[in-house]
């Protein structure tokens, strides 16, 4: 049971798709555990890497002044919460692997395949405006 990378989740940036496909890795992890010991420690360390890549998306945001940052970052909030409710439930044994099998599905598709191209695509667009303004120094 695993969530598939597809092409159509590459953003362009060659750090953040470097991080999304981690962050594949460590679904994937959590998805092929097959006991509770080891699928406690593949969703902490799935909630640990999904609150870091986070962090850097949001530093990157802070860093290009993006506009949508306030709703990109309550999208992250939401997203931590979830995965915390996801540790609990497997610490607790009320795990339903298949719904957050879908849930993560979905977050992928619609985080990446929504939010993260649009950052993507505001940050290569403000690198080629600074590649044509004209050099303003002393003259």
């Amino acid at each position: 049971m695993q969530v598939e990378w597809k092409d159509i989740y590459k953003t362009g940036n060659e750090p953040i798709d470097n991080q999304h496909r981690q962050w594949f890795n460590k679904v994937n992890y959590f998805l092929e555990a097959s006991d509770k010991d080891s699928r406690c420690v593949a969703a902490r360390k799935l909630h640990e890497y999904t609150r870091l890549h986070f962090e850097h998306e949001e530093e990157l945001m802070r860093r290009m002044n993006y506009p949508d940052a306030k709703l990109h970052t309550r999208r992250h909030v939401e997203t931590l919460i979830h995965m915390e409710l996801l540790v609990k439930q497997v610490t607790d044994e009320t795990l339903v692997i298949e719904k957050w099998k879908e849930f993560l599905s979905e977050l992928f598709r619609n985080h990446i395949g929504t939010e993260d191209l649009k950052l993507a695509a505001f940050v290569t667009s403000h690198k080629r405006a600074l590649k044509k303004k004209p050099d303003a120094g002393p003259g």
